[in-house]
């Protein structure tokens, strides 16, 4: 049988110690982990998905979008389209640019509006 000792810790202290040592390394992997992402989240912020440029926001008809003066993208935040949609029912027919741009967002399968432009 081995005995303990200071230079000689038993074999339930050593796997102790290890699982330990595994949960902080588990610990400080998860910390980095979220850090890194929200490192990635604060470089992409406003950032456009297409060439990467600076992204400006303009009201458009009680609409936000978000547009790039590199490619002249125009990107929609979450629940725009169907803001697009209700402002465009309550409001009848405001032109038949309106009604082209949400034909290019409407999903041909479900009728469901898509969540952004690709």
């Amino acid at each position: 049988m081995h005995r303990h000792t200071e230079e000689h810790p038993t074999r339930n202290e050593d796997e102790y110690f290890a699982r330990e040592n595994a949960q902080l390394i588990k610990e400080m992997r998860t910390l980095l982990d979220e850090q890194r992402r929200e490192i990635a989240r604060r470089e992409h912020f406003m950032k456009c998905p297409r060439c990467g440029g600076d992204l400006q926001e303009r009201d458009f008809q009680d609409v936000k979008v978000d547009v790039c003066p590199e490619c002249h993208g125009l990107w929609l935040d979450q629940g725009e389209i169907g803001l697009i949609r209700h402002i465009h029912e309550s409001r009848g027919p405001v032109s038949r640019l309106m009604s082209d741009i949400l034909e290019i967002f409407h999903h041909p399968k479900t009728g469901d509006a898509t969540s952004s432009p690709r």
